[in-house]
């Protein structure tokens, strides 16, 4: 590795573990998440990733779900590697059952919605899906026992049926709305399939069920045999649940032009662990010394009548190539938080330029 690579590796290391870099702040409307990225596990059991929960996973049935695979995913969903995976099994009764309570909504919420993926591995899977409530109120969500399509179903087998069938293979992204009716102790579930992220709440249901019980404050996995779930979340809005992936790169404006126009710095890689992460610059002179300025969020800062955009915390000195560009590589470091924010923005001297320096866009990347 070349003096400058080994420097910029350090630098993508060094800035993301500086107190004080910035990090969004946790939707107040989420109360729980677990997009089971804390594996492999054999044992789902005991199991304490994600946030907002009151406990750890238990098992209730009698066979094995464990944390394996790259996950699920979903167009335009926010998610991480790593996903529950229920095995194909055998005997009359295959039967997984994982029961984890999440933070209580705040008083006075009469609505709380739940997302999560699920895929059938196996041919004719027998069911899947998450359940809500307690005995004769129980409701499974998804594709419970004896329906191969998507719908909602109590305890007792009653229930609703949408149109959608199990398909082997096929994900699914599952929302449900469960809301405490205004008069009685009464609940009501709408189940709503493969929404658009960024969407509105649609207006009308795939399926809907009423039941009795109190609002629940706990949910199970409940799979037959070969299904994968992934990315649970609760909250109390329908946006909550249905996060959009962050971009990964933002171009954030302000080049200074020099000799050859407006420098150009781009960033690739989608900032996740162990990724390849590169930042490349374009459109400026030939072998002309450059400082790569890094921070944990833009200022926007006049100077040397250009705008200085990330809030400087590292220098790192470079130098263009002799077409005038600039590529560095690294990886991605380990442990560091989903929506950590990295700001870039080169300068470089170029007698063209006002004070000599001509300068890049800024550049914001949020890790994933």
């Amino acid at each position: 590795m070349s003096q400058s690579k080994a420097r910029i590796a350090w630098a993508l290391a060094a800035i993301v573990s500086v107190t004080g870099f910035a990090s969004e702040d946790a939707d107040a409307q989420s109360l729980a998440y677990d997009g089971f990225g804390n594996g492999p596990r054999p044992n789902l059991a005991g199991s304490t990733g994600g946030t907002g929960w009151t406990s750890a996973w238990v098992d209730a049935g009698t066979d094995i779900t464990k944390i394996a695979g790259n996950g699920l995913s979903y167009p335009g969903l926010d998610a991480q590697i790593g996903a529950a995976v229920t095995p194909t099994a055998g005997g009359v009764w295959p039967s997984t059952i994982y029961a984890r309570s999440f933070i209580a909504p705040p008083s006075g919420t009469n609505t709380i919605y739940a997302s999560f993926l699920m895929r059938d591995d196996a041919a004719y899977g027998s069911w899947g899906g998450v359940s809500f409530g307690q005995y004769p109120t129980k409701v499974t969500v998804g594709s419970p026992l004896g329906y191969y399509q998507y719908g909602l179903m109590m305890s007792q087998g009653l229930g609703d049926v949408a149109s959608k069938p199990l398909v082997q293979g096929q994900t699914t992204l599952v929302v449900v709305k469960i809301t405490k009716n205004a008069t009685g102790a009464s609940l009501t579930y709408r189940l709503f399939l493969d929404p658009t992220i960024g969407s509105n709440e649609p207006g009308f249901a795939a399926a809907t069920l009423s039941v009795g019980g109190a609002m629940p404050t706990a949910i199970s996995i409940d799979n037959g045999t070969g299904f994968t779930t992934d990315e649970i979340r609760v909250g109390t809005t329908w946006s909550s649940v249905l996060p959009a992936a962050p971009q990964a790169w933002k171009d954030l404006g302000f080049a200074k032009p020099g000799a050859l126009g407006a420098p150009h710095l781009a960033g690739t890689g989608p900032l996740s662990a162990n990724t390849p992460v590169s930042l490349e610059l374009t459109d400026t002179i030939q072998d002309a010394p450059t400082f790569l300025v890094l921070g944990p969020n833009a200022v926007n800062l006049p100077f040397l009548a250009g705008i200085l955009v990330p809030n400087p915390s590292i220098l790192v000195a470079l130098q263009t190539n002799a077409s005038g560009r600039l590529t560095l590589s690294a990886t991605w470091p380990v442990g560091i938080p989903a929506g950590t924010t990295l700001c870039a923005q080169m300068w470089i001297q170029d007698p063209a330029a006002t004070f000599g320096f001509a300068a890049s866009n800024g550049l914001l990347g949020t890790s994933h």
